[in-house]
């Protein structure tokens, strides 16, 4: 790549639906800026596909109804991709800032790949750019795979950084396996273990809601993960977490999702006695949860890799490579189908896909879906426009 920008066409073959369906066409920086060519804006011009929820593509059945609240998805067929690495967890700071961390790569200007560290991401799309944090305790060095640990869910709230880190691979656990966290009270530039952690989940990722979680329900921090150890495997289960911000450190505090006592009304209770929130046959993988202030919705997205994605901790025979997007009033539903891709993006592999906070507008009707790619495809921070038409009253 060039120091600055350097053109890169997706040719990709198309699919029935979403993003897939145009082939995204950008700029791949691997720097700092990201412009878009001229080849980019004339696709981006001529139109990007609209798609309705109602008719789901393929023998790929999603597990959920269609939306009642949402009729279609519009997605740009412009793609922007900046640095170098994968996941990108990312939170909207109380400076207006992105934090985010990306994991097994260079981050933006690092000479060596490290497992993750944090970096800043500056800008509305497409005019963003990123800088790495210096933080020495924020950075894990090894960049080995499942061997090493990664941040996996990250969230400000009052100024703090909390961050849910995966593979803590414990003595006698399988690699890939088992999460902890790190605290940090200087935006990103120090950073402390909580002295506990949570071995049968593989990757807890936090729930965000607007700048320094402003636009939350109340005053508890809400997470998801797939109901597994692994950080490399896909689970049938999703399960809620939550915990009174003012006592996020403490692990006591923290409860889970159970089922309903009455309908609409959660009850909450200890892991032992957890109870899926979420559940996709198809698989549950590297979740994102996103509440949207405009349209007051929650927004669940994740994915399962196209092809023989070698990273995978098992084989699960009901596995199907897709993406799925769900709504719901709440963060325990009930759940509704956005739209249900089968092999997204293929024949990149695409996965950990992701709507970041700060990029959705006031009304609620555009956001800019994130993703990484491996080993096909952009190895960056990419992202995607796309817009939401919703249905009538």
């Amino acid at each position: 790549m060039s120091p600055r920008n350097q053109i890169l066409r997706d040719l990709l073959i198309p699919t029935v639906v979403f993003l897939a369906l145009a082939s995204p066409t950008g700029v791949h920086a691997q720097k700092k800026k990201v412009s878009r060519s001229a080849d980019a804006a004339s696709a981006a011009d001529q139109g990007a596909v609209r798609i309705t929820t109602q008719n789901p593509p393929g023998d790929l059945i999603p597990p959920y109804p269609p939306s009642d609240f949402i009729e279609s998805l519009t997605v740009d067929a412009c793609r922007f991709s900046i640095g170098d690495g994968d996941n990108w967890a990312n939170t909207w700071g109380d400076d207006d800032r992105m934090y985010s961390f990306f994991t097994d790569g260079r981050g933006f200007d690092r000479k060596k790949s490290v497992s993750c560290a944090p970096v800043i991401i500056e800008g509305q799309p497409p005019q963003i750019s990123g800088r790495d944090l210096v933080s020495p305790t924020g950075t894990i060095p090894d960049p080995s795979g499942k061997k090493s640990r990664k941040v996996c869910g990250l969230l400000m709230v009052d100024g703090v950084l909390y961050a849910w880190v995966r593979n803590l691979n414990l003595p006698g656990a399988p690699k890939g396996t088992g999460a902890g966290m790190m605290v940090s009270t200087d935006r990103g530039r120090t950073w402390e273990w909580v002295d506990w952690n949570w071995p049968e989940l593989g990757y807890p990722v936090w729930m965000n809601a607007g700048r320094n979680y402003q636009a939350a329900r109340d005053d508890s921090a809400y997470y998801l993960s797939p109901d597994g150890p692994s950080a490399y495997a896909d689970y049938p289960h999703l399960v809620l977490g939550r915990v009174r911000v003012a006592s996020i450190r403490d692990q006591a505090a923290h409860e889970f999702f159970v089922g309903f006592a009455s309908p609409g009304v959660p009850r909450w209770g200890r892991f032992e006695s957890r109870k899926p929130v979420f559940t996709d046959p198809n698989g549950c993988f590297r979740p994102n949860l996103v509440y949207n202030p405009g349209l007051k919705r929650y927004f669940l997205v994740m994915s399962s890799p196209y092809g023989n994605w070698k990273w995978w901790a098992t084989d699960n025979p009901n596995r199907r490579a897709h993406l799925g997007i769900f709504d719901a009033p709440t963060p325990w539903g009930p759940w509704s189908l956005v739209d249900y891709i089968t092999d997204w993006g293929a024949p990149e592999n695409r996965f950990a896909p992701n709507i970041p906070s700060k990029w959705i507008s006031d009304d609620g009707t555009t956001f800019y879906l994130l993703y990484s790619c491996i080993p096909n495809g952009p190895y960056q921070f990419n992202v995607q426009r796309c817009t939401l038409k919703l249905k009538g009253p």
